[in-house]
Order: C-alpha cells, then structure tokens, then sequence
C-alpha cells in the first residue's frame, strides 16, 4: 500500500471555485519567540525579613511562592539599528523592553506570614534581528510567565527568584493583497553580528524572501520498505553487494514543506559468503545512517523527485562519519546513495522486486 501524504489543498464547496481575490489584512513580516530566563536579586522588606528569622528561630520551616501579577505585562520598542548579515537584506536590530509584576508570599509552616506578601517588578531587554522595513510596525506580547523562588539561595534580606518570560514579536503593516495561502509559523533566531553605518530607506514596506516566509517545496515524495534486501558497498574501493535486512523509511517535503523531510535507514547484513569467494565473505557491512539536512528538491511532472542532502553514518563497530546522499523516486522505484569519506551505498528498491516496497510522488497543489 502507497504510503498516504496529505495535500495542502483545501476542500472548496460550490458554489464558491476557486479564484482571485483582493483583501484588505495585516500582513506579517516577520515573526519570532523569544524566551529569557534569569535570577534576580529582590530585597525582602524590613518587617517580612523579621518574622522570617523569628519563624526560623523557633525550628519552623519557611516556604515562598511567586506568581506573576494579572495584567501587568508590557512590552516597549525602544529603537533600531541597520545590521550587516550577509544575504539578508533589509535586517535589522530591533531592541525590546518586556515587564512583568511578581508577586511574592513567604509561609510559616504553611501559614501567610503577614507583611509577607510584596510586589516587585521583572524587566528584559532583548536585542532581535526582524525584518523591519519603514512602514510596518512592531507588535510584541508576553504570552507567559513562570516563577519560583529559590529560598537555598537567601543572602541575607535578599532572596532569589527564578523567572522565565516567553514573548511573541510580529512585524505587520497593512496592506492590499491578492493571495494564496498556508498556515506558518515563527522562524529561528539569526545570531547578531557587527552593525553596519547605514540601511538605504525603502519608500514601501518590503518582504525579506531571503529567510521569511519559507518556500512550499514544489512536490512531495515518500517511500517504505523493510525486509530482506541485496545493496551495494564499497569500502576501501573494494565493491561488495550484502543481503540482509534493511529498513528503510523517507519523506521529502511531507505537508509540502522542507522542514517536513526525514530519512531513516538500518541495514543489518547476513554474515556469510556473498558470493562466495568475494571480499566480504567475513565483513560485517551493516550500518545505521539518518538525514540531518535536506536542500529543494527537483521535480518532474509529479512523477519522479530529487533530493539531495547531508546526514550521518554509523557502520558496525565503527565510528559515525558525516555523509552526504541523494535520493531519486518515482512512482515504482526508489534510489539512495550514501557517500562517506570511506564508503559508498547505493540502495535500488523497485515494486517489482522488493515485495511491501511502496513509494509515492506527488506535486504539490498550489493556485494557478
């Protein structure tokens, strides 16, 4: 059975078809989470620090919590600066200030101390790389906080608190847009390198295609077998062709996106002459290798795809190498090369003679 992959074309109903339209949105830019963690430092008032030590005195054991104060939340855009990153045009360094309110409770076996319930304010800066073009806007949120109080780490009449704050950042501008569309989400943080003096002014806001939004892949593709198999290996430039079991699983662009690509390969080789009198006769060639990286496949009529890409292999008893591989598929075979600084496998799977092979490839649909 065909491997089933899901299309990213909606069902449409009539009598509504499909077909152009202009919409008045706010369009994001550019969209990243950032999360800060740190410990600060709150000093305990006068009256809360004394009937802590009088607690402590009489043998009792003193707790705290901390929790964040409703509706108290801030962010502030306090400037930007041009960045100097190669190929991404248009970046810049975008400075935030995010505050909280925390409140803390201090318990005298588990009884409120009174006078020991306070408030103190938690504030991050946060330098970010954003697309942020002139004529769009920042619109940043924390959308939650957590807190603990560390109370082995008292010093004096000050005690430490734990706080984690996760933030949403969104570029947006509003716009006029004739569209087609896909669920998305935020990108990875890019490292912040040295400033550049200045970044040519733009008149209208500009995307950054550089690195958002992502691509969709133009197909899609995946392929499945496990079971007793005959591969090529050469090692040491010495040509072998093992059998044995092989489990093999992969998906190019699954959901049509890149990021929704895996590879997964294991090969346990049947020891014993294979023919007889080759140099593998007491070889063990069996090996474990994983895809880690995959570039934009090639496509052909949604009848056949190329992908290429980088990944590791471990081979038995060995130590794991970098590798390289390409994989080719078609509607009934499936081809994957893996290249290490030592070795070479080429693993031909066909319907034909790998019975529970199935492979499957597909365009992607998009609005034409």
């Amino acid at each position: 059975m065909k491997k089933k992959i899901k299309s990213i074309q909606g069902q449409q109903v009539a009598p509504n078809p499909i077909g152009p339209e202009c919409i008045r949105v706010t369009k994001v830019y550019d969209w990243v989470v950032l999360t800060n963690r740190d410990r600060n430092k709150v000093p305990i008032p006068d009256e809360c620090f004394a009937q802590i030590e009088a607690c402590r005195d009489d043998g009792n054991i003193v707790t705290a919590t901390c929790m964040e104060v409703l509706d108290t939340r801030r962010c502030d855009f306090v400037g930007a600066v041009p960045a100097n990153i190669p190929d991404v045009p248009g970046a810049q360094i975008v400075t935030l200030a995010f505050h909280v309110h925390i409140r803390i409770q201090f318990f005298c076996n588990g009884v409120a101390l009174p006078g020991c319930n306070f408030v103190v304010p938690v504030s991050f800066v946060d330098d970010v790389v954003l697309c942020f073009p002139e004529g769009t806007e920042i619109n940043c949120n924390i959308f939650d906080v957590q807190c603990n109080v560390l109370l082995n780490q008292m010093l004096g009449n000050m005690v430490v608190i734990d706080v984690v704050m996760c933030k949403d950042v969104q570029v947006e501008a509003e716009v006029k847009l004739e569209v087609e569309a896909k669920f998305c989400g935020p990108r990875d943080i890019i490292p912040i390198p040295e400033l550049e003096a200045n970044c040519p002014p733009l008149r209208f806001p500009q995307q950054c295609p550089a690195f958002f939004p992502t691509l969709n892949c133009e197909c899609q593709g995946a392929a499945e077998f496990t079971g007793t198999a005959t591969i090529a290996y050469t090692e040491g430039g010495i040509a072998a062709t093992p059998t044995g079991e092989l489990d093999l699983t992969a998906l190019v662009c699954d959901q049509c996106t890149l990021s929704g690509s895996s590879i997964q390969v294991s090969f346990v080789d049947t020891l014993g002459p294979t023919p007889i009198g080759t140099p593998d006769d007491d070889l063990d060639q069996s090996f474990i290798f994983t895809a880690t990286d995959f570039r934009q496949p090639t496509c052909t009529n949604g009848t056949a795809l190329t992908v290429t890409g980088t990944g590791t292999f471990t081979p038995s008893g060995g130590v794991t190498e970098n590798a390289t591989f390409t994989l080719a598929l078609t509607d009934i075979t499936a081809t994957l090369t893996i290249t290490t600084p030592t070795t070479t496998v080429v693993i031909a799977l066909t319907e034909a003679t790998n019975p529970g092979f199935s492979v499957d490839v597909e365009d992607c649909d998009r609005f034409v």
